[in-house]
């Protein structure tokens, strides 16, 4: 049997983003992205989410650029765990939400120190985002570059307003796409389709929130997640500056 590829159709942010997609992003795999159209622009709320901020480091970094590692090991899964644990809690996030945690990531990737620095005013919004780093660790081992015995960070959760009005903002830009893999079930069962996610690119051009609108079950909903999580992204701009803004990505399975 021919081992299966994934040809993903095109990749738009919106309906003139086409040509702004990198070639060699759009030869390794194209996702076609286009705005949350599930409502008018002027009757699409603008409703608060969960956002998680590019960590302060407050030990001795070395002369190490830990960019790349909060990016890959520590932001998405504490992204990720902050919204999920404000869902569980059924809790309404709010502007008020200003929260600092600080904590110290061992050289193993184990968690230390974590304590609140700042409070939101809110004690239960306060320990979801402890709760949200605690879930989080471990995290991967510190960069082998990097010889001291674990790094101080301080962290800032809090929730920001997504645009999804692409007319008053110029939408984010696709920079860096990572291609999804096949699930082992539909791979056996030769299933093909689309799964259609919403996301939320914020400032720093991460996906955040992302949701399954369309599955496609068999495992492949699961695997587009993974894939989107991993995109990376020019921020939305709005009068020269970074802008939030939720977009729907399509992410085409077929197999050849």
């Amino acid at each position: 049997m021919k081992n299966p590829r994934i040809s993903l159709a095109g990749t738009w942010l919106c309906a003139t983003l086409a040509a702004s997609v990198l070639a060699s992003v759009a030869a390794m795999a194209q996702a076609q992205t286009v705005p949350d159209n599930n409502a008018s622009p002027s009757s699409r709320p603008r409703l608060p989410m969960t956002a998680v901020r590019l960590p302060e480091v407050l030990s001795d970094s070395m002369g190490v650029d830990f960019t790349a590692y909060f990016d890959d090991s520590v932001l998405p899964a504490v992204r990720q765990n902050w919204h999920a644990v404000v869902r569980q809690k059924g809790l309404a996030p709010s502007p008020a939400w200003k929260i600092v945690a600080e904590f110290a990531i061992l050289r193993d990737g184990k968690l230390t120190g974590l304590k609140l620095a700042e409070s939101s005013g809110d004690p239960d919004a306060d320990q979801a985002a402890l709760a949200a780093i605690t879930s989080s660790a471990p995290f991967a081992a510190l960069p082998a570059e990097f010889k001291g015995d674990s790094l101080a960070l301080r962290c800032h959760l809090d929730v920001f307003s997504p645009h999804t009005n692409t007319g008053d903002a110029r939408p984010p830009r696709l920079i860096h796409n990572v291609a999804p893999e096949f699930s082992s079930e539909a791979r056996r069962k030769k299933i093909e389709g689309v799964v259609t996610l919403s996301l939320v690119v914020d400032t720093d051009g991460l996906p955040t929130d992302v949701q399954v609108v369309n599955p496609l079950g068999h495992g492949l909903d699961e695997k587009a997640v993974e894939a989107v999580q991993q995109w990376r992204f020019q921020p939305a701009t709005k009068d020269g500056n970074p802008v939030a803004m939720k977009i729907n990505a399509q992410v085409n399975f077929h197999l050849y």
